[in-house]
């Protein structure tokens, strides 16, 4: 359910993103734009508008983005913006005054009309190249990785493709754009630079989730509580764009400062590279925010393709760590699961070759004493002995089988319990058969310990049967299916009642216990004078 919320709130976002992109390039093509023999009219260095016709235009009125600490003060910029669009969609051409830094004026008349659509393409479509990158990779890290920090990952890239999408039409407009597109463009900007807040909690889960983070769980709703309050403060008028300049500096502060904690309390070297990786990647990064934010946007906004193509750096960083320590991870679980291999491996020749070959050399030591006098009691032990060093063979063949990649189908298996039932039933003149249904050859082969699990339930199963259940037919059917294999032995024998041997049975203990190793489940059918089904499902 949780990883169903997450991918409803990246699609929301990449929603919006595709919304306001064509929303973007729409009020490029049809805002007024003033023309000069032909070409766009667009601010020079040391070269101020003073008048557009009779309007006066102070410097702060062509500011490309409303960056004010004072809300007054924008709403002074928003009203100059009124005032120039009305003045533009009322006429067809308008006297420009220019004055530069010697103070010298001059005019021209400039015509009104709109920009070519190749000019939108122009303007906006490096930073939309970028914005579809960010977006692929959101997709991409929360497709890859189910987890909260693959969440967080996918949630900043997203939010920052939006804030990209729609900051870049506002800054590149060459002088104007109709009021309200730009209202809604600086609103969406605004709030979906809030959602970066995002990286902050990534750096506080990253490589794992810091301890304070478990005992504090208030701090990650402080995080996203301030980003939402900001936003309706904003929207409602009573902050300025500028006004969360200091608490943008702290936020940095805070996240760089938990990546560069995770770095130094992490003692594995391997992710202490990764995480070395991701803190110079969101160094760099919020450097080049901060200077953007800090200094006037540029006359000619080229600054937000930089920004855009630097920034690159980051979901390849994010994405390529994150990438990292799941591969990192799946190698020590691997290593773990070869060591408990190795542990199982172990327990199984202890407890079934070894301890038949020390059965052996009791039984030989006692025949050794009997020699010569009791030929009747030598050839009991010769017998044990015989048995014993069956036994064991068969113990030996069942480990070199089960380690043997050249038998590592679903039909070796079925195979070799067939010749299990053979060998253990034939002798008490039981009739043994065996059946599959489905196809086993589009199933996931099986694990060498998933082969000696089935092995070893199905022989202790069988042994169960020839002495206790008093039958003269057992039927084992194998069923494949998309998920599971299910695994059904059934005998015509006395049965007995489930709830009163439930918990005396050994065989059904070590059963139960190999099943719940390998995550199967155990179904026991069975009713005195009827015979039993043992009905084992184990996961593909």
């Amino acid at each position: 359910m949780e990883q169903k919320w997450h991918w409803m709130i990246i699609v929301l976002l990449i929603g919006l993103s595709i919304a306001m992109a064509i929303a973007g390039a729409w009020a490029m093509r049809n805002s007024p734009v003033l023309l000069f023999d032909g070409e766009a009219v667009t601010l020079r260095e040391g070269i101020e508008i003073t008048h557009i016709d009779d309007v006066e235009v102070r410097p702060t009125d062509l500011w490309k983005l409303p960056t004010f600490t004072n809300p007054r003060r924008e709403q002074e910029w928003w009203q100059a913006q009124e005032r120039f669009s009305e003045l533009l969609h009322s006429k067809d051409h308008v006297i420009l005054e220019f004055r530069d830094r010697l103070q010298t004026t001059w005019q021209i008349v400039a015509d009104i009309g709109k920009m070519g659509y190749g000019e939108v393409v122009s303007r906006l479509g490096l930073v939309y190249i970028v914005c579809l990158i960010y977006i692929i990779s959101a997709v991409t890290a929360l497709r890859r990785h189910a987890t909260l920090a693959g969440f967080l990952c996918a949630l900043f890239l997203a939010s920052t493709a939006l804030y990209m999408i729609s900051v870049a039409p506002v800054l590149h407009r060459p002088l104007f754009l109709d009021p309200q597109w730009l209202n809604l463009m600086i609103k969406v900007f605004f709030v979906s630079s809030t959602g970066q807040i995002s990286l902050v909690h990534f750096a506080m889960v990253f490589p794992r989730r810091k301890r304070f983070l478990q005992e504090h769980k208030w701090i990650v709703a402080g995080f996203y509580g301030y980003a939402a309050l900001i936003s309706v403060l904003y929207l409602y008028g009573m902050i300025s764009l500028a006004t969360t300049l200091p608490f943008l500096f702290i936020w940095i502060v805070i996240m760089l400062a938990g990546v560069a904690h995770s770095m130094i309390e992490e003692r594995d070297e391997f992710m202490r590279k990764q995480m070395r990786m991701t803190f110079f990647a969101l160094l760099l990064v919020s450097a080049f925010f901060t200077i953007s934010i800090v200094f006037p946007w540029p006359l000619e906004s080229s600054l937000i393709n930089n920004m855009a193509l630097f920034s690159l750096i980051l979901p390849f960083s994010l994405i390529l760590s994150l990438d990292n320590q799941r591969l990192y991870l799946d190698r020590i679980a691997v290593e773990v699961n070869a060591r408990k291999e190795k542990e199982r491996i172990h327990r199984e020749l202890h407890d079934t070759v070894l301890n038949d070959l020390a059965s052996i050399s009791i039984v030989a030591e006692g025949a050794r004493r009997f020699l010569g006098s009791d030929s009747d009691m030598v050839g009991q032990r010769l017998q044990k002995i015989k048995d014993y060093t069956a036994d064991s063979s068969r113990q030996l063949r069942n480990f070199l089988w089960v380690i043997d990649d050249r038998q590592n189908t679903w039909g070796d298996v079925i195979d070799s319990l067939r010749r299990l039932g053979n060998d253990l039933l034939s002798s008490r003149n039981i009739v043994f058969e065996i059946e599959t249904h489905g196809e086993h050859k589009e199933i996931q082969p099986p694990s060498p310990a998933a082969k000696h699990a089935v092995y070893q339930i199905f022989r202790e199963a069988l042994i169960n049967v020839s002495k206790h259940a008093q039958a003269t037919q057992v039927l084992a059917t194998v069923t494949f299916g998309n998920a599971c294999v299910v695994i059904v032995i059934s005998d015509n024998g006395r049965g007995f009642e489930t709830d009163q041997v439930r918990d005396r049975s050994y065989g059904l203990k070590n059963i139960r216990q190999r099943i719940t190793e390998i995550g199967g489940e155990l179904v026991i059918r069975s009713t005195p004078g009827q015979g039993t089904q043992l009905i084992v499902q184990l996961p593909t």
